[in-house]
């Protein structure tokens, strides 16, 4: 894994310092899709720096709608997630609270409620 990060950084490296010389080094990067391939692989190979780049994207508000967006849309990771959720009562009872906030929502709720508290 450590030659496969420093063998990424060289090609990241090398890419820069020619981009570089070239002039507008995003510019070269954004054109090159084998280039985007090499960086994205990079980064996707280390934890930490993929970390760091779920951050930085989470920091703009549309880039955090498309992730929100490719996220839920995906139903495999869709379902993941909702597992995650409903394991922890902390994260229920946020979801639970956030959901009465709409009229609508709090009725269907209530509704579940009554319907689950019934003598079967």
């Amino acid at each position: 894994m450590r030659i496969r990060f420093w063998s990424g950084m060289a090609v990241l490296v090398v890419a820069l310092g020619l981009a570089g010389c070239g002039g507008d080094m995003v510019g070269t990067m954004m054109k090159d899709p084998q280039m985007q391939g090499k960086i994205m692989d990079m980064i996707t190979s280390n934890s930490a720096m993929a970390g760091s780049m779920v951050d930085k994207l989470m920091g703009d508000e549309a880039t955090k709608k498309m992730i929100m967006d490719k996220v839920t849309g995906n139903t495999e990771l869709m379902q993941s997630v909702v597992g995650k959720i409903a394991s922890d009562p902390a994260m229920v009872e946020n979801v639970l609270n956030m959901a009465v906030k709409d009229p609508a929502m709090k009725a269907k709720i209530m509704d579940w409620v009554k319907t689950a508290s019934k003598p079967s």
